[in-house]
């Protein structure tokens, strides 16, 4: 994925520039709706490039249920 693709991938509505197939359709939400979610949740997402393709790392706080229980 060229890197100007790379750095809006996460904007509403982006769909990259060189998609092999612009008839499956889709929204450019599904990436901007991950990292929202995963926001709320004081978590990060990342994307890089990786040979032959694309990796998104989603990362989230774990908190024991105990402590989730004490902050309730």
């Amino acid at each position: 994925m060229p890197d100007g693709d790379l750095a809006n991938i996460f904007r509403p509505f982006y769909r990259v520039s060189t998609a092999r197939d612009r008839s499956s359709g889709g929204t450019g939400l599904g990436l901007h709706i991950t990292e929202r979610a995963v926001k709320i949740h004081n978590g990060l997402v990342t994307a890089e490039n990786s040979d032959g393709g694309l990796v998104v790392t989603i990362l989230l706080p774990l908190t024991s249920l105990r402590d989730a229980e004490a902050q309730v």
